[in-house]
């Protein structure tokens, strides 16, 4: 048999879900439009994960080309959010490649032969840092290496901000990642990409990171920005047209580029159908599309990872809700989140019209008739994965680009509601934009959640739905033959 010779490309995102799904559409389309060989690094919690979301971007009818993907486990540390371990044995990993050795799947178990080429190109995840400097120092710069930037580039304007404010002179005050992260002093940010905020306008739930995350990894970023080849970003490029110019005129600058390869949806559903908790979700839509009727239940749901600072104000929103009659689905899969407490369980379970659940087949349920709003933190995931379900959010942001995806989606594109009494401790400050205080009490989420349900069930709530369609059909374009994203990824295939 003839050894495969073409170009090869490595991919890793850290073992954040939000991070990893996307790459593995992206891992699928790469194969599908070039003689490429993609190798994929993820972690053994993953590994299942990954092949069934790759598995989703290619039709029964088409062979999945294992000699030209291959998903390849490393061993990760036992704390979920501790990048070290994975780092470190993607190091290893690296090493053996450049030596010609094989790999072995720390998942499987699965062997693979050493591949004839050595990597054109590294896709590496903006979060790290470590396997970032193996690649660049370790064959003098044979391997091209872009950022991977899952999230949304209205999120990036206060870091291009800082980097652009460099060398105009000491009168110019440059934030670092620190204080970005971290400062709530109210000092007015004007970030290219957004309104002026206030700088706790930007973490709204003061939520906390992980032990070291900001000085080992976060403070990174812009030092990878500066030697990238470039960057890829699974955001779309007609979601925020403002902010993609000007990232776009920054790289270009240093003759680099950004590719926007979004919207990352696989062309299959996930098949859920021996999964008994996909079951009892399906059931409980259909008895409510019956009952309520279409768009009448809401989901709730703050992604893999987020969860609001202040567990009564959630509550809050659920009296709201069952107060209402208005029925409801709650994932409460992210790894900071805290179940109801045993009361308004009872509750709940009294109520008859909500669900919770640890995990849901979310796809699914955004296009089932049923579902009417989400109750989203604003993660881009979810957020693209909306619009193109056509069903509009009232978002609830927390921290990274949810703040400033909150603002683009309510105002900008008015698709949406933000909720802003749910603000926590010193993020619950005066907003710039508007001069509005937010009392932040338990009773005035309940008032302010009052008011947004009889907007969105009236004129407004039309008015934005109807934009989000507007929207979802530019966004499907991308993907069309002569589609924005389609081009972006074929350049990038193009340039390696």
């Amino acid at each position: 048999m003839t050894m495969d010779t073409g170009k090869h490309v490595v991919l890793f995102p850290v073992h954040f879900w939000g991070h990893t799904r996307t790459m593995c559409t992206l891992a699928a389309r790469l194969v599908q439009l070039r003689h490429v060989t993609v190798t994929f690094f993820t972690v053994p919690s993953f590994y299942n994960r990954v092949r069934a979301e790759i598995d989703r971007e290619f039709l029964p009818d088409e062979e999945f080309p294992a000699h030209r993907l291959r998903v390849i486990a490393v061993e990760q540390s036992k704390e979920m959010h501790d990048t070290s371990g994975a780092e470190a044995s993607f190091k290893i990993a690296w090493g053996k490649m450049m030596e010609g050795q094989s790999l072995v799947c720390a998942h499987a178990g699965t062997q693979f032969e050493p591949y004839p080429v050595l990597p054109n190109v590294a896709i590496l995840d903006i979060f790290v840092c470590d396997a970032f400097d193996v690649v660049q120092k370790s064959n003098g710069g044979r391997t091209k290496v872009y950022l991977w930037y899952p999230a949304a580039v209205v999120g990036l304007g206060r870091v291009i901000r800082a980097m652009t404010s460099r060398g105009q002179g000491d009168d110019v005050q440059i934030e670092t990642i620190e204080e970005m992260m971290t400062s709530y002093k109210g000092a007015l940010i004007r970030d290219p990409f957004n309104p002026p905020m206030y700088d706790y306008e930007y973490n709204p739930q003061v939520f906390p990171s992980p032990p070291g995350f900001v000085e080992n990894v976060m403070s990174r970023i812009p030092e990878m920005m500066d030697k990238a080849e470039g960057v890829i970003t699974f955001d779309a490029a007609d979601y925020a047209p403002h902010a993609t110019k000007q990232l776009r005129s920054y790289f270009a600058e240093t003759g680099r580029k950004v590719y926007y390869a979004g919207p990352l949806i696989p062309r299959r559903e996930e098949d859920t159908s021996k999964d008994p908790r996909s079951e009892e979700i399906t059931k409980f839509l259909d008895d409510k599309l019956a009952s309520h009727g279409k768009g009448s239940v809401i989901y709730i749901s703050f992604g893999s990872m987020f969860w609001p600072m202040d567990n009564a104000k959630l509550w809050a929103v659920i009296d709201v809700l069952m107060e209402r009659n208005i029925p409801f689905v709650m994932s409460c899969v992210a790894a900071w989140s805290s179940k109801p407490p045993e009361e308004m369980q009872e509750q709940i379970a009294r109520y008859s019209h909500g669900i919770m659940a640890d995990w849901v087949p979310q796809h699914a349920l955004l296009n089932h008739s049923a579902t009417g709003w989400y109750i989203s933190h604003g993660g881009h995931n979810s957020t693209l994965e909306t619009i193109l379900a056509g069903v509009p959010t009232i978002v609830w942001p927390i921290i990274a680009d949810q703040p400033p995806n909150a603002i683009h989606l309510s105002e900008t594109l008015d698709v949406a509601f933000e909720l802003i009494e749910v603000r926590h401790g010193e993020g619950a400050g005066k907003i710039y934009r508007n001069g509005r205080v937010p009392v932040a009490t338990v009773d005035a989420v309940k008032a302010e959640m009052r008011d947004i349900l009889e907007r969105a069930y009236g004129e407004e709530g039309a008015r934005k739905r109807a934009k989000i369609m507007s929207l979802r059909e530019t966004l499907q374009s991308a993907w069309l033959e002569d589609g924005i994203a389609k081009r972006e990824v074929e350049a990038l295939l193009d340039a390696i």
